[in-house]
């Protein structure tokens, strides 16, 4: 599960942490629920709101949570928005890309997630702080560590190939079972990974 392409990523990570915050950013304000909905909110409230909630996601791993019976997951809504998009860097056009997504392209998208999160979590704001490349790099030592683990585990390297090769069909636009954001009603099954 290596890739030359993933290196190069992972080498280049000032260009492709600045491209996965601008997806990551949004979709993280949607879907974690750091950010208080409405006006009338005080400043100081919706601050101790944003922190906390960042502070818990970080400190449980919630942010890392793969796909349950609930269909497709952050996770792999960030991986099919990053690397199946029509940007200039998709990379749904090369051959790896068309079978999998390589453990390390996952990693990638976990750690600038991590790092925007931290940032909402430093500043009880959405207004993340800048993301070095070294922080990105750190944050993926540490994941690659944990995935290093997993995949130690017959049984989990095994559901973790399915579910990347599964994300990968889904971003080709091969995976009947997908439709409107689920996955419900696929012959797959459904694989709930806490890295």
């Amino acid at each position: 599960m290596h890739s030359l392409i993933v290196d190069e990523l992972c080498d280049d990570l000032f260009t492709f942490r600045t491209e996965l915050k601008k997806v990551i950013i949004p979709i993280a304000k949607r879907a974690y629920d750091i950010f208080l909905q409405g006006s009338m909110t005080r400043k100081e409230e919706a601050q101790k709101h944003v922190t906390a909630t960042a502070a818990r996601l970080l400190k449980s791993g919630d942010y890392l949570r793969l796909p349950d019976s609930s269909g497709v997951g952050r996770d792999s809504q960030l991986c099919l928005e990053f690397y199946y998009s029509n940007s200039k860097k998709a990379l749904k056009n090369t051959d790896e890309f068309h079978r999998t997504i390589p453990v390390n392209a996952m990693l990638l998208v976990a750690a600038v997630l991590k790092g925007v999160i931290s940032g909402f979590r430093e500043t009880g704001t959405d207004k993340v702080p800048d993301l070095t490349a070294e922080q990105c790099r750190i944050h993926f030592v540490n994941l690659r560590k944990s995935v290093d683990k997993l995949l130690d585990i017959p049984e989990r390297c095994d559901e973790l190939g399915d579910m990347l090769d599964q994300w990968a069909r889904i971003g080709m636009g091969n995976f009947d079972g997908y439709a409107a954001g689920s996955a419900t009603g696929s012959d797959a099954e459904d694989i709930n990974i806490i890295l």
